[in-house]
């Protein structure tokens, strides 16, 4: 069988006894420890009569244990190998359960002096007792055979489990293979019209081909006829093609030329409004303001500002003509080669610098109108004056 579970077979057949080993061993240990404090639990029980010396010790011992095996379900049903001993300190055998009951019982008939039965079981009591427990749970016993058919009950089980699942799973695979084999003489079947398809295909284009080697023939022959009209035809077509490239040439000199003039022509007009304008300003600030000279490099400036800009530094003009202490100085610069000349620096625009000093005339001198952008190079002029 495909999926015959072998792996759990063995793993039944191996661990079970192991199992099986170390449980004993566990259960031996465990009822020892139980046991061992049971006896010593009931072993004296009440020693009312024990100290009055009405028994003595080993009928007592003798009396509750057999009570307690009587009683106790593991040793009545199950037949558990429970041997006690019971000695004094000193080694005195006060009980033992493979001795004779009846022979044992006979050596404590006679009556004895209560005094000295009493005295004798407290001095045996008071010095304490040495209890030994052991059980025997060897291969064999009842209990053993109990746990060894639990486990080989519960392999089997796990056996049957797995071998239900492998059967189940050999099913499944048989109809998969089934449903396989099936797909596959249908894939069979119309691969097999399929290539008859083909071939009968393949018979029409056959045909077609000879026809269309026929028309090819015929074609070719046409192309042959044709050939030299094409030629002569190409022949005219090229000299038609170099007389356009060599008209399109002179055109796109003619037409370098005439821009190469336009812009020469509009050089000459951008020159002469700008120097118009630069005029027209020099002139505006000379009339307005009385007391103001402009530095050409100040007229630049002016006319690179924006409008906004143009209105609040002609506001700060107008100040410096009408009282120039009356201006707000930023700072004051050194300009000359060796920055003896005094200079100030006024803002305007936020990002607007105007720069003044006083003439030998005691005019006014506007040397620079710039903003933040061009201060280095404004910074530069007053230090190359």
């Amino acid at each position: 069988m495909r999926y015959f579970p072998l792996k759990t077979v063995i793993f039944c057949l191996v661990f079970t006894p192991v199992l099986y080993i170390t449980t004993l061993n566990f259960a031996q240990k465990y009822l020892n420890q139980n046991y061992l404090k049971k006896i010593e639990d009931i072993s004296i029980g009440e020693t009312s009569n024990l100290l009055e010396g009405f028994i003595t010790i080993e009928e007592h011992l003798f009396k509750n244990i057999h009570t307690f095996f009587k009683t106790d379900n593991l040793v009545k049903y199950m037949g558990l190998d429970l041997n006690v001993i019971i000695t004094t300190q000193k080694g005195k055998l006060l009980y033992a359960d493979f001795i004779n009951a009846d022979v044992f019982m006979k050596n404590f008939q006679k009556k004895e002096n209560i005094d000295k039965t009493a005295k004798r079981n407290f001095e045996i009591l008071n010095a304490g007792l040495m209890f030994n427990v052991k059980i025997n749970l060897s291969h064999g016993s009842r209990i053993a055979n109990l746990i060894l058919i639990a486990y080989f009950s519960f392999a089997i089980l796990i056996f049957l489990v797995f071998y239900k699942i492998g059967s189940l799973n050999e099913k499944e695979n048989n109809k998969i293979q089934i449903s396989l084999i099936d797909d596959l003489q249908k894939e069979e079947l119309s691969n097999k019209t399929l290539l008859e398809n083909m071939k009968k295909e393949r018979r029409n284009l056959l045909g077609t081909i000879k026809s269309l080697k026929v028309g090819f023939k015929e074609d070719k022959k046409k192309l042959k006829i044709n050939e030299e009209d094409m030629f002569d035809e190409m022949v005219s077509l090229e000299a038609q093609l170099n007389s356009f490239n060599e008209l399109k040439y002179e055109n796109d000199k003619k037409i370098n030329k005439l821009k190469t003039k336009i812009k020469k022509y509009e050089r000459r007009k951008s020159s002469n409004n700008k120097r118009k304008e630069f005029d027209f300003i020099v002139k505006h600030f000379a009339v307005l303001y009385k007391n103001i000279e402009m530095n050409r490099k100040a007229i630049s400036g002016y006319l690179s500002l924006n409008d906004d800009q143009k209105i609040k530094v002609e506001e700060c003009v107008l100040l410096l003509d009408q009282n120039s202490d009356g201006s707000i100085i930023k700072r004051k610069v050194f300009s000359g080669k060796k920055h003896k000349t005094p200079c100030f620096e006024i803002l305007f625009a936020y990002s607007g610098r105007l720069y003044f000093k006083k003439n030998e005339n005691n005019k006014i001198e506007v040397l620079i109108i710039g903003t933040k952008n061009t201060q280095v190079k404004d910074m530069e002029f007053l230090h190359s004056l």
